[in-house]
Parts: C-alpha cells; sequence; structure tokens
C-alpha cells in the first residue's frame, strides 16, 4: 500500500520539497549517506550544500519581499566534527526562523577511534561545535556523555589463541546502544530496532512555544558515563552491573514542534536588525527539528576497497539488514516536510483477530 502511494504520489507531484545535506564543517562523507540519499531522492530533491559564510547559502531575499526565502525546504546535519563558524550558526538559525526543518545528527563526543583500534582504548573527549546555543534556545541540549546499555550490537574481539591461531569471538558492545521504540508517535511506530554508535543523551529544556516529544530512549538497563570517558575493549570482559546502577530510559532522539526563538534575537545591535538585506527574524512560523545524539545512526556502511556502500540498517555479522535506521530517517523526513499520509500508511498496525475455534467448531 505504501509503495503504492509513494509511487502515485511521485507521478502527481508537480515539484518536489527540497532537501540539503549540509557540508563543510566535518560532516559525513556522500558515500557515507548515498544509502539514506538515493532513499529519499525517490520523494524529494536531494543536494548538498556549503555555508562557508554566505547568508544567502539557504535562503535569498527577494525584491519587496520583508524576510527571505528558503533555498530548502529541509536541512540534515549529519555527525560535524569541527566547530561552525558565527555567521554559518547565524544563517542556520534564520533558515529556521523562516520555517525551515532541520534533522540533526550530532555527536556531543569524540570517541578517537583511531585510537581505540591501534591501543584498545581511547578517552572520548567533548566537542565543542558551537551549535549548542542553537539547540539550547530551540529547547534541546545535547550532554556530553556517553551511553552504555546492556541491550547493545555485538562486536568481534580476537582473544586468546586457540591453538595456531587466535580465536574470534563476539561479545556485547555497550557503547553501540539498540534502541526498542516505545513510543506510538508515527515516526517511530512499527520499526525495527534502531541501531545507536557511541550516543549521547539530550535534555529537553522549557521553551513555551515548544512541544518536545521523546521518539527512542536507551533500554532499562542503561546509564551513561560523563566526560571524559574511556572507551576499552576489555570492557567486554567487566560486569557493568547495569542492575545496580542503571538510569532507565535515557533519551536519544527528541522532537521538538512549534514556534521557535531566534538564538540571535538579543544578540544582535540595532542597525543590522533593521537592515532589510539582512532581512532578521526573531520568530519562527510553526516548523519542526528532530535532534538525534548520534552523528553515525544515519551512516551506512562502507566497503571503501570495493568501492560500494550497504543498506542503511546492515549487519555485517548477520549479513543481513537488522536495524530500522532507514525507516526512522525516511519517517521523520516525511512527518517534518507534512508527508502526513505517506507516513500513517507505513506506520500503520494491522491486527489479526483470528475466530474463536469452538464456537467456530459449534456453528
Amino acid at each position: 500500500e505504501y509503495e503504492l502511494a509513494s509511487a502515485i504520489r511521485q507521478a502527481t507531484t508537480r515539484q518536489k520539497a527540497r532537501i540539503a545535506f549540509l557540508e563543510g564543517h566535518g560532516e559525513l562523507q556522500e558515500m557515507e549517506t548515498a544509502d539514506i540519499a538515493n532513499a529519499l531522492s525517490a520523494q524529494y530533491d536531494v543536494s548538498r550544500v556549503r555555508i562557508d559564510g554566505r547568508v544567502d547559502a539557504l535562503s535569498t531575499k527577494n525584491e519587496g519581499m520583508r524576510y527571505r526565502v528558503n533555498n530548502f525546504e529541509a536541512l540534515i546535519i549529519a555527525g560535524p566534527d569541527s566547530t561552525f563558524s558565527d555567521r554559518d550558526r547565524y544563517v542556520i538559525d534564520q533558515f529556521v526562523m523562516n520555517g525551515g526543518r532541520i534533522l540533526w545528527c550530532i555527536d556531543a563526543m569524540d570517541p578517537h577511534l583511531d585510537s581505540l583500534r591501534q591501543r584498545q582504548f581511547s578517552m572520548a573527549t567533548a566537542r565543542e561545535l558551537g551549535i549548542e546555543e542553537l539547540l539550547f534556545a530551540y529547547g534541546a541540549r545535547l550532554n556530553k556523555d556517553l551511553v552504555l546499555d546492556k541491550s547493545c550490537a555485538p562486536i568481534e574481539i580476537f582473544t586468546q589463541p586457540y591453538g595456531n591461531q587466535r580465536k574470534l569471538e563476539r561479545f556485547p558492545w555497550y557503547f553501540e546502544p539498540v534502541s526498542v521504540p516505545q513510543s506510538a508517535h508515527p515516526i517511530v511506530a512499527n520499526i525495527d530496532p534502531v541501531h545507536f554508535r557511541f550516543a549521547g543523551t539530550i535534555d529537553t529544556i522549557g521553551v513555551d512555544s515548544v512541544r518536545k516529544t521523546v521518539l527512542l530512549t536507551s533500554s532499562p538497563l542503561s546509564f551513561a558515563q560523563q566526560n571524559p570517558v574511556r572507551v576499552s575493549l576489555s570492557i567486554v570482559e567487566m560486569d557493568q552491573g547495569f542492575e545496580r546502577r542503571s538510569t532507565p530510559h535515557l533519551p536519544l532522539a527528541v522532537l521538538l514542534e512549534g514556534s521557535f526563538r531566534s538564538a540571535y534575537y538579543d544578540r544582535l545591535p540595532g542597525a543590522i536588525r533593521s537592515d532589510k538585506d539582512v532581512a532578521f527574524r526573531e520568530r519562527s512560523p510553526r516548523t519542526a527539528q528532530l535532534v538525534i545524539a548520534d552523528g553515525q545512526v544515519i551512516a551506512n556502511r562502507v566497503d571503501a576497497a570495493k568501492g560500494m556502500y550497504y543498506m542503511l540498517g546492515f549487519d555485517r555479522y548477520a549479513n543481513a539488514k537488522l536495524y530500522g535506521n532507514r525507516e526512522l530517517i525516511l519517517n521523520a523526513m516525511n512527518y517534518l516536510l507534512d508527508d502526513r499520509a505517506l507516513i500513517s500508511i507505513r506506520s500503520r498496525a494491522i491486527t489479526l483477530r483470528p475466530l474463536d475455534a469452538d464456537q467456530v467448531e459449534q456453528r
């Protein structure tokens, strides 16, 4: 039913909504988001964009109009690892103020995976991206921590030699939580568990005009370690004491909906605020943003040697697609862009009601 409705929509839509993947701050490379970009391109016009301090990178000021008009309906910010300049932050803020939607997939901590591969351990430290003030103004705060969860993906590690060969064994890797959706919200309804890698937690901030909905959480047996965090492969052999010190259901993904107030409303000089070419906007119309405390949740596995990538949600140990990351992102973009008809079909639950065997036999 969804495929039929999607095909009809594609054939009858004259102008597709525009989605842009942001570049220029160490975001995921094009190959790492190729699968979800291809999936989205069936419904939307998908491109990549760099701001580089240009005020008109995401919007255009048309003659005679009071405010700027966005060049895209939605923006995806996937896994940045370097600081956003103040001009770039301002451009993103005004994109939201003009009604733009944003999917934030952000790593607040850097696990330093190169050190982990070489030395079997590393120290995860906080990333200073500069976007914290934007998210805080919109109603969310990314905490500088890492979640350890008993419900997690596996990892294969070489253990003690077995005869003349090293033995490869599989262990639970607590730094990669697998979140089973509990919410009935259409973004996460009826999707497979979502695989996170080195995820953090999110706090919601009291902003009266914004409604916050927690979409994904950790399991009841989980806890968060604060910055800095020692990441070691030896953790697989240790008792983490989840039964003794767990903090259940830590928020990993939060939906923000409503009218957002600019993070710059009390910071711009009066001359700039009144400049018609700048067209500063203090408050947005009703719009939405989704904040996910993991930059890798949108990344597909890449085989650089073969020059190929795998479907988002693919598990290399099972050699099959196990996780619902792909459906999560597709549902999220459908919801953010108000494609409620499509998302309602995909999230529809069909309840089987078997006949009473005794009554059937009697009649």
